[in-house]
């Protein structure tokens, strides 16, 4: 029987206090900004729901090489007028992103590119500057969408996305951190339709079986946790990232359930859709190598319930399926942002090495 360890967790307490303080200041400045926005046309997100044209909360951009690692916003090119060519693609999609809620307005073009930036800015900068030869046989596109909304939405939006600006014969390889890796295969289930051109996906930490921390029955260990974990969560999208036990290789968590995820991965058993996707997975050693400490605190309060292995957030055996994908590739002393290049050293080796690592396996992939 699985004995969960506690230790006293009052060296913890005041950070978390502040940590919320902190993403709720973050989400209130958003909020105004958005508020501030001439863009509020709610009409349109009706007519999205209804499937009558494309979420504007989404968006599909081609990024255009420069010089410089200050990006500019005139780099992302929507993709319906991004040059075409006979070059692969990679297409990156960004993990949660907890500033933004249903009921806040559509969001703008530069606030769209900024959410990309605030995920991938190392990783376009390494395409950018040619890090494995990437950008002279990869054209780079990148995925944005509203987190909250649920990954079922997205997913098949996403789905429609790429069906519609990709052709069967071209070569897509899709990059996702976290929950866009949830997007991701929601987009590619088999009752959204084959998309053949989609070569490979590249999962960076997602949590394929969920993770803890958007599960009520681990927060409620905690008061202060429970607080931050309802404001981090409280969404749809977000409630869909809980842990599940189902699962080869699952720790138990008591009360954990997830049957979206379920659902989901029983979809991909039966069809062998896990064979084109390679699972990247962070190992925090000692708890002690996030950049940011709340990802070491995440680190220790997952150690402390027996989740031994995991980059703050999801542990490693979420983020490889349970060894089900077609690869599993252990990264090393990086925490759950690192996970997409995010370094506060954009030449830090452990950043350029991921993006490398990448770029061999898609160049590498069998299909």
């Amino acid at each position: 029987m699985f004995r969960v360890r506690r230790k006293p967790l009052s060296g913890f307490v005041f950070f978390m206090i502040g940590m919320f303080v902190f993403q709720s200041c973050i989400y209130d400045f958003y909020r105004k900004e958005f508020v501030s926005e001439k863009k509020k046309n709610y009409e349109l997100l009706l007519l999205a729901l209804l499937g009558l044209m494309p979420n504007p909360n989404q968006k599909l951009f081609g990024f255009v090489p420069g010089y410089s690692r200050n990006l500019s916003d005139s780099q992302f090119v929507t993709s319906d007028i991004f040059p075409k060519t006979g070059k692969k693609k990679i297409v990156f999609i960004h993990g949660w992103n907890p500033a933004e809620r249903d009921s806040d307005p559509v969001t703008n073009d530069e606030k769209k590119i900024q959410n990309l930036k605030n995920t991938f800015s190392n990783g376009i900068i390494h395409f950018q500057e040619g890090r494995e030869s990437a950008n002279a046989e990869f054209d780079l596109y990148l995925y944005t969408y509203r987190t909250s909304n649920s990954i079922l939405v997205n997913g098949r939006q996403f789905h429609s996305t790429l069906r519609s600006q990709f052709s069967d014969s071209d070569q897509v390889y899709i990059v996702a951190h976290s929950m866009g890796g949830l997007v991701t295969r929601v987009a590619l289930a088999p009752e959204n339709g084959f998309l053949p051109f989609v070569r490979l996906v590249v999962t960076l930490a997602s949590p394929q079986f969920g993770s803890p921390f958007a599960t009520p029955s681990f927060l409620n260990s905690n008061p202060f946790l429970n607080e931050l974990g309802s404001y981090l969560v409280g969404t749809q999208g977000g409630s869909e990232l809980s842990y599940t036990n189902q699962g080869a290789g699952q720790t138990s968590l008591a009360g954990a359930n997830n049957q979206v995820l379920d659902t989901l991965n029983q979809s991909y058993l039966n069809s062998g859709m896990n064979g084109r996707f390679v699972s990247f997975g962070g190992v925090m050693t000692g708890c002690n190598d996030g950049e940011t400490e709340y990802y070491n605190i995440g680190c220790n309060l997952l150690s402390n319930a027996g989740f031994t292995q995991s980059d703050g957030i999801v542990p490693m055996n979420s983020a490889f399926l349970g060894n089900l994908t077609h690869k599993q590739i252990q990264v090393a002393d990086v925490d759950h942002s690192m996970m997409a290049f995010q370094t506060k050293n954009i030449d830090d080796t452990k950043s350029r090495d991921l993006f490398m690592k990448v770029i061999s396996e898609i160049r590498n992939s069998p299909y």
